[in-house]
């Protein structure tokens, strides 16, 4: 056990297990004192439910050392629910510490429970232990796997039949490097495979701070997709090109989370169209406290078409999760719909497309 004197209430930090619920008997004999945690050891962020019993008991007391959090009761039981700020005199986040190559990652706090009958009290004492999380020091996360993309594809014009297109399934290979320190988050992906490449780099830059840790900033992206969605003139169907983008616009940044609402470009080599992107990133690799984690959600909508009649649109919505399995070792899935719709060259003829896409597959990642 090793004292360090957090913060008033608080005795030590040292190495423990975590039990699902404990009873302690406080005192025995004729009129015995029991007092029932659950869970026994509790996380910062989670309530302990707690219980005691006397028989014969008037009433109950249960106070922190320092008198600023009590609860009481009258009869033979106490029943309470204490927070993990439990006799805190300030909202402080702690985090556990390393000595000596250990882990210590409990806090004690001092709890008393005060027992009244026919007037007269008995005081007793025990320690709450709560599990404080270890701080993630990580700033740099760099991410390769391996997967496998199933897609299916449907396009019609007003004058035919949707022609589907049978289910395809090929292999993909997707890296991506992420940064994130005081004020800027940066992220650089990139995927490649049989039916489309793509790469994508993504700048946040906090220009204000605001409360808990919360910035408010800038955001920009840039990105390339090469892929068999580009309109053929004259014709229902799609051929092999390459798509660029790039926006900018605010957004509200914290250690490992990105959200961002921009507005930009869009071309497809058959003109420039207005682009407006909606966008969440969020890395539990570098959250404050690591999390198994990580999400991106954006959705993109382009419209227009060298003019400001909206003759071209096309909406692109991707899901992206992975979650850690074993250490660093993580499960990734990923769900995409593209829709498209493009003017096929003759009057008042449209030509409309959409796809699916779901890849599964596995990914690895190293932190320092």
């Amino acid at each position: 056990m090793l004292s360090l004197g957090l913060v008033p209430g608080s005795l030590a930090l040292q190495a423990c297990s975590t039990p699902a619920a404990t009873t302690i008997n406080l005192s025995g004999g004729p009129a015995p004192v029991r007092l029932h945690l659950n869970p026994g050891v509790s996380r910062a962020e989670g309530p302990i439910q707690l219980s005691v019993t006397s028989p014969s008991a008037d009433s109950i007391v249960v106070s922190s050392a320092n008198g600023l959090d009590r609860y009481a009761a009258r009869g033979s039981m106490l029943q309470a629910w204490l927070q993990g700020d439990f006799g805190d005199s300030l909202p402080l986040m702690r985090y556990a510490v390393r000595h000596e190559g250990r882990l210590l990652n409990v806090v004690k706090k001092p709890l008393k429970v005060q027992v009244c009958r026919r007037h007269a009290c008995q005081s007793y004492y025990h320690e709450l232990s709560i599990l404080l999380p270890e701080r993630n020091r990580r700033s740099v996360a760099v991410t390769g796997g391996w997967s496998t993309n199933f897609s299916q594809r449907a396009i019609r014009t007003p004058n035919q039949s949707p022609t589907q297109r049978a289910a395809q399934s090929a292999s993909e290979v997707n890296l991506q490097a992420e940064l994130a320190i005081a004020g800027l988050s940066a992220r650089l992906e990139g995927s490649f495979g049989s039916g489309a490449r793509t790469a994508s780099l993504d700048l946040s830059r906090e220009i204000k701070r605001g409360s808990g840790g919360v910035g408010y900033g800038l955001a920009v992206h840039l990105g390339t997709i090469h892929a068999d969605w580009q309109p053929t003139a004259g014709k229902a169907a799609l051929s092999s090109g390459t798509a660029y983008r790039a926006s900018i616009g605010p957004a509200i940044m914290l250690k490992g989370l990105t959200v961002s609402t921009q507005i930009g470009v869009y071309g497809n080599g058959r003109g420039v169209m207005q682009e407006l992107t909606n966008f969440i990133s969020f890395n539990g690799g570098l959250t404050d406290v690591r999390i198994p984690l990580t999400l991106t959600l954006d959705r993109m909508v382009a419209f227009g078409d060298q003019s400001l009649a909206p003759r071209g649109r096309e909406q692109l919505e991707r899901l992206t999760l992975a979650w850690e399995v074993v250490s660093n070792l993580a499960l990734r899935l990923r769900m995409v719909n593209r829709r498209g719709t493009w003017s096929t060259g003759y009057p008042a003829a449209q030509m409309h497309a959409d796809q699916v896409d779901y890849t599964l597959g596995a990914q690895y990642t190293v932190g320092w």
